[in-house]
């Protein structure tokens, strides 16, 4: 009888050790999430964009399935105190999740709205092609963007 219940308990450990790993390294499925973003950046060092006042981004982010994404950009560029000239963006790409963190591969980029300024067009058209790797965790996020800039030349940088 001690026999059976030693056996019982050891089979009842093992599928405690089984279900602790899967919870611990289950990652967050991100299929059909929306994450939305919005940006204002200022105080542009590159003489190329020193024109500018600010740009505001808006952003939606969709992951259409576990390998492809799609974000829906919608920019307001003001020179000076001029009026607002809006740009707008589609991209899509496939992504790769490990644990807490994402990498983002930008297979295209879409130009729907252009601005009047060819810089600022091909800047925003140079995302295609581009890998970026984030963390997932918004702590690190938050911590990391101010410390690097961004081929704007703005800190935070343009992610």
């Amino acid at each position: 009888m001690l026999k059976y219940i030693n056996t019982l308990l050891i089979f009842i450990f093992i599928g405690l050790v089984a279900c602790a790993f899967y919870f611990i390294t289950q990652k967050d499925d991100l299929v059909s999430t929306t994450w939305v973003c919005d940006q204002k950046k200022a105080g542009f060092i590159s003489k190329a964009f020193t024109q500018y006042s600010q740009i505001s981004e808006s952003m939606v982010l969709t992951f259409s399935s576990k390998s492809s994404f799609m974000i829906n950009e919608f920019i307001q560029a003001q020179e000076g105190n001029d009026d607002v000239k809006l740009m707008e963006l589609y991209y899509e790409g496939d992504y790769l999740q490990t644990r807490n963190h994402l990498t983002l591969n930008f297979n295209h980029v879409q130009i729907q709205k252009k601005h009047h300024d060819d810089i600022l067009n091909q800047a925003y058209k140079d995302y295609e092609g581009y890998c970026s790797g984030q963390q997932i965790l918004a702590t690190v996020l938050e911590v990391n963007q101010y410390n690097r800039s961004d081929s704007f030349g703005v800190n935070p940088p343009l992610y």
